[in-house]
């Protein structure tokens, strides 16, 4: 049941990043699935649960940050909530 709610939420939170459709919030959730991926597989690996280059998150964690990043400064100026925003002319 996980994997399906992970595999849905990387499939089109992806897709509305990439177009920039409500890119705040689903960057914020990708970002905290990606959190929640890398402290349930990840930091359960030996040898350190805080190194993410000795168990293998490195990537977990990296895109959990961007993805953040992303929440943080939206979807940018060529995105369609930028689109939507503008006013008619």
């Amino acid at each position: 049941m996980l994997m399906k709610v992970a595999g849905c939420i990387e499939f089109f939170g992806g897709l509305m990043i990439a177009f920039g459709l409500l890119t705040t919030i689903a960057a914020f959730i990708a970002s905290g699935e990606m959190a929640v991926a890398y402290f349930t597989v990840h930091a359960k690996m030996p040898p350190s649960p805080w190194s993410p280059w000795e168990n293998k998150g490195e990537l977990a964690a990296l895109y959990c940050f961007v993805f953040l990043y992303i929440a943080a400064h939206g979807g940018g100026v060529w995105s369609l909530d930028a689109m939507m925003r503008r006013p008619k002319r």
